[in-house]
């Protein structure tokens, strides 16, 4: 059982935060995750978490009896600056650290002696930006102290969690952060919320307008109020609910009471299920300042609510995703204008907004411990060395340039769009022949460096070669397998198969005289990287073909979780995942040699029948080359390729180097 320790500002019930945090840590596998939380303060003694999961003594407890805040915001300071004395409060050991958001619960999450550490940044970062200040004002100085500290602590973790693509953007514009970030949006729990939405409440007889959060300065209601203010003189049938408590509250009863809105704006306060409210309003309304997220818009989306706000956290993303409503700048006239549109034409907007499962609760509890578990995995493991060969690295816009010198035996990196596409390639004069080879599975992942399985082979081969690394290895750092799927739109695999095109000219060889060989799933990008280089010819031993379906599952879904956004990405990007649909996509079929094991259940069973079959349907090709199985009884081998003898003898026979 893995012992977790999560450090957050506060575990009471609310709207936002401490709502995503219990929604998913109460989820999380008791059996599996020994669960410890240790909030920052806690102010009431009413929260959400399951008894399985320990909730420890706060650093500031204003319930305590006897409570002084000045001798305990005191020790609160002198903890803040002191990681010696933090990690004597903090005397269990853990397995793994995770700071729930960036400022204090990172910093003290940074000072554990833990080997494991994430950060979970669920706020959005622009607030330490200090460029936009006056360099003179203690505010300057102030934030750009922050900064600084923010910076140096990021450092320390293993792994950043971001919840939306503003977050992911906020981290590489202010501290220039790409690697080891993972997205993770908040999710929320559908089937709860539409149930919770039917409870019965008081409706006005107006259009109700709902707006959800704590009433302080960054949620900025103010900007609501205004708006009204103005949409009164036009009409007078609308009601905006306020729900939420917050130190703002008596200035917004104020200008509500000064500007004669009481019979339009309510301050409901805090209610704990909004969600009939959101259903029955008008449109949801959100004015903040900055958001890490706003599960609010969310949950509104789900109950068909449209959404007005202000570009934060998720709301672009809803917004050009599902036409749900409205983006707004911090204007009151422009918010004016959208009230009046929406009061004007009540029945004309979509009302159906088809969000599917895209911010499902079991997904994001599913990542979250793919997450925690392939962090530990990685800090566990050693490094990888870096192997002794020159290196050459290069532009993509200098290929054409590109001279491949014979005899010599070099790293040649090509960068493509930020992306580096490695290959050890070796030109041996005299011989116009060459074999390619791809990598198969990389054990414990960790992958730092480029990786070229059986490198060491280059020097006893009569023929040329080149040794392919996969980039999407470097993919947050977790990957242990990877079918060269790539990130999102960019489609490594079919990158790396056309500069390698392009190499093999530069080297004189003709494509008819290339051999691509690899195991597993490395003989997958064998395959696929056939139909790219025309006129090749593949050759696989134990080779995946369909990866959705191999044996190892949890191999699948990291690729999955880490390299897509979306959660089903195998129906977008068919061709990534299955030979056949890469054969079907391209018209063409490469030559190929499968060698198995008939000793290899995993391969045969779930790879080569499934591969026939799907053939058999398979839409008329009209450019096929021949396909041969060439099948061998060896049980002590299983899943284990040829020895180097016997598969350097097969493939120089087709190359006719025998």
């Amino acid at each position: 059982m893995k012992k977790l320790l999560f450090i957050t500002w506060n575990i009471t019930s609310g709207y936002g935060t401490e709502k995503s945090l219990a929604d998913v840590l109460n989820l999380l596998d008791k059996y599996k995750y020994d669960i410890s939380i240790l909030p920052l303060f806690k102010t009431s003694n009413v929260h959400v978490y399951n008894s399985n999961i320990k909730i420890l003594d706060a650093l500031i407890d204003s319930t305590k009896e006897g409570y002084n805040e000045k001798d305990s915001l005191d020790y609160y300071y002198k903890l803040l600056v002191s990681p010696l004395l933090f990690n004597k409060l903090i005397n269990e050991k853990y397995d793994c650290v995770i700071a729930c958001n960036h400022s204090a619960p990172s910093y003290f999450a940074s000072y554990l002696n833990c080997a494991t550490k994430i950060i979970w940044i669920r706020g959005d970062m622009r607030e330490l930006d200090y460029n936009w200040l006056d360099k003179n004002s203690n505010e300057y100085r102030q934030i750009k102290q922050e900064h600084e500290m923010q910076a140096s602590v990021l450092k320390q973790f293993d792994s950043i969690v971001v919840i939306s693509d503003v977050v992911e953007k906020s981290l590489s514009e202010l501290f220039g952060i790409t690697e080891n970030v993972v997205k993770i949006s908040n999710s929320v729990n559908r089937e709860k919320i539409h149930i919770l939405s039917n409870e019965k409440i008081s409706i006005p007889d107006k259009m109700l307008f709902t707006s959800v959060g704590r009433l302080d300065f960054n949620k900025n209601q103010i900007l609501l109020l205004k708006a009204a203010k103005e949409l009164k003189l036009y009409r007078d049938d609308f009601m905006i609910y306020l729900l939420g408590d917050g130190d703002y509250k008596l200035i917004l009863q104020k200008y509500i009471e000064d500007n004669e809105l009481t019979e339009n704006v309510k301050l409901i306060g805090y209610v704990e299920n909004p969600y009939p409210y959101i259903k029955n309003s008008t449109a949801t309304i959100l004015t903040s300042l900055s958001e890490g997220f706003s599960l609010a818009l969310v949950e509104s989306v789900i109950l068909n609510t449209p959404i007005i706000s202000t570009d934060v956290g998720v709301a672009r993303e809803l917004v050009e995703k599902y036409k749900c409503g409205n983006i707004i700048h911090f204007d009151e006239k422009e918010l004016l204008g959208i009230l009046l549109w929406y009061l004007n034409n009540p029945y004309r907007y979509n009302r159906v907004f088809n969000i599917n499962n895209d911010y499902d609760l079991m997904t994001e509890v599913k990542k979250t411990e793919l997450i925690i578990d392939n962090t530990i995995q990685r800090t566990s493991n050693a490094k990888y060395v870096k192997l002794p060969y020159p290196e050459i690295t290069i532009d993509y816009s200098e290929i054409n340039k590109l001279k491949i010198p014979s005899d010599y035996i070099y790293v040649l990196r090509v960068i493509q769009n930020g992306v580096p596409y490695e290959y050890l390639i070796n030109r041996k004069s005299g011989n116009d022949k060459l074999i390619v080879f791809n990598n198969g599975a990389v054990v414990g992942g960790n992958v730092n460096v480029p990786i070229f399985q059986r490198h060491s082979w280059s020097q006893m081969l009569k023929t040329s070669s080149i040794f392919c690394m996969d980039p999407t290895l470097y993919v947050n750092g977790y990957l242990q397998v990877a079918w060269g799927v790539g990130k999102n739109e960019n489609y490594y695999l079919e990158n790396s198969s056309l500069i390698l095109k392009q190499i093999i000219a530069k080297m004189n060889i003709k494509l008819e005289n290339t051999v691509i060989y690899g195991t597993s799933a490395g003989g997958y990008l064998s395959v696929i990287m056939g139909i790219y280089l025309r006129g090749s010819s593949v050759v696989v031993d134990n080779s995946q073909f369909d990866i959705s379906n191999w044996i190892v599952k949890e191999a699948f879904e990291t690729v999955v979780t880490l390299c897509f956004d979306d959660d089903k990405p195998f129906e977008k990007f068919n061709d990534r995942f299955n030979v056949v649909d890469a054969f079907e996509k391209n018209n063409y079929v490469p030559k190929i040699y499968i060698l198995a094991n008939l000793c290899s259940h995993a391969d045969n069973s779930t790879q080569i029948v499934p591969l026939l079959k799907r053939m058999e349907r398979m839409n008329n090709i009209d450019n096929f080359n021949n396909i041969e199985i060439i099948l061998r009884y060896e049980p002590e081998k299983g899943h284990d390729g040829l020895n180097l003898p016997d598969i350097t003898k097969f493939i120089y026979k087709i190359l006719g180097e025998a």
